[in-house]
């Protein structure tokens, strides 16, 4: 993969509608923290919210670091969606979800979150490498930025939206990532090998 190809995907995943939102949250404090289990959807119905709380451990599940259930990212993106989201991006990502989970369930015979693992997996891979082809699709189109904004999918909005929950936590950015709250002097020019792994903001 070359430093284009990178830069590219790293604009899909950023998201394109979700990046102010989630800069509003961030500054007013919000962030990922663990939850209750008796935790209480705010914006997301009951059932769509045991279907994202699937999604996003399908995700980023636990393994050697902590998956994104378990540090309150479900419960982060109902926050975010609900309070900082615009309603035109709100209801496109709400409907364009919704309209995943119905057809998951048309055709599989159970909602998204009673499947077998394996199939959550496969049904999530297919979705999002149909979101990002439509998004390649758009490269190179003369659009406004409303017309982009619609076109582009629900899907890497709502991804970006749970990446950068998980690593913007306060768990998974002091306690995974390379953590200095103090960190020494400026030095612009150093071997790769002595950044070590990727550092915390």
């Amino acid at each position: 993969m070359d430093r284009r190809a990178i830069l590219k995907y790293t604009a899909y995943v950023t998201g394109y509608a979700i990046t102010a939102p989630l800069t509003s949250a961030f500054l007013s404090g919000c962030k990922a923290e663990p939850t209750a289990p008796d935790y209480v959807p705010v914006y997301f119905s009951e059932v769509t919210y045991q279907n994202l709380v699937a999604v996003v451990d399908t995700m980023l599940p636990a393994t050697s670091t902590p998956g994104a259930v378990e540090i309150g990212v479900p419960a982060f993106m109902d926050l975010v969606v609900g309070k900082y989201t615009e309603e035109e991006d709100r209801l496109k990502m709400m409907n364009g979800f919704e309209s995943w989970l119905t057809t998951v369930q048309n055709n599989a015979g159970n909602p998204y979150h009673a499947l077998p693992a394996e199939e959550q997996l496969k049904l999530l891979n297919a979705l999002d490498q149909e979101a990002i082809a439509t998004a390649e699709s758009l490269e190179g189109k003369i659009l406004s930025e409303d017309e982009m904004k619609a076109l582009q999918p629900w899907w890497l909005d709502m991804k970006a939206l749970a990446i950068n929950g998980y690593f913007a936590s306060e768990k998974i950015g002091t306690e995974v990532l390379a953590y200095d709250p103090v960190p020494g002097p400026y030095q612009g020019c150093i071997p790769l090998s002595n950044v070590g792994k990727t550092w915390s903001l």
